[in-house]
């Protein structure tokens, strides 16, 4: 089994018993806020039998200062790193989705290590142990590895969406390639009949 099959079953290893919900996006992208501010709702619907994970579209480029290059550029790296990292020191994803609701309120902050503190400390969250994670090799590693998952997932649109390893919906200026539909209830249904 290559890498790239590896990435793509580890998933089923870690949450078998539960929905896996992949959201390929990018922190700055109008589109992303979008697709988050739906999948914020199913979760409430659905959270205990899924579990919701973030991955994140940029071009790996070794000389780039995070890795790689991000299309709203080194500022959203940082928020896509700020987010892996927030979910993976508190990996509930409703207070997850609180968290990037939050830091939608301003588009233009998201990346900056003040308005991740303030989104944290709003949703109950000491923000220290983030941002240890942010400023280290775990939360570039985290980074590296979700944008060679998205890559490996040929999601290169912001928002993709995947149900268990298949793709369900794009949001890109507008819904497409949603045969079931795009709507909270239409999620939802997706998710229970997974």
């Amino acid at each position: 089994m290559d890498q790239s099959e590896f990435r793509k079953k580890e998933q089923f290893i870690i949450e078998k018993d539960k929905v896996l919900v992949e959201l390929f996006v990018m922190s700055r992208c109008p589109d992303a806020v979008e697709c988050e501010a739906i999948m914020a709702e199913v979760a409430k619907e659905v959270n205990d039998i899924s579990t919701f994970k973030t991955n994140y579209i940029a071009t790996l480029n070794s000389s780039a200062t995070y890795g790689a290059t991000c299309k709203h550029g080194d500022l959203e790296c940082k928020g896509n790193i700020q987010e892996l990292c927030f979910h993976k020191a508190i990996p509930n994803d409703l207070i997850f989705f609180n968290y990037l609701l939050c830091t939608h309120r301003s588009l233009n902050l998201i990346g900056s290590h003040k308005w991740a503190k303030q989104c944290s400390e709003e949703v109950g969250q000491d923000y220290g142990p983030i941002d240890e994670c942010v400023n280290s090799d775990i939360g570039l590693n985290l980074f590296i590895e979700s944008v060679k998952r998205a890559k490996d997932y040929q999601a290169n649109k912001s928002c993709t969406i995947f149900i268990n390893g298949k793709k369900r919906c794009i949001k890109d200026g507008s819904w497409y390639d949603c045969p079931k539909g795009h709507s909270v209830k239409d999620f939802i249904n997706s998710i229970k009949n997974a």
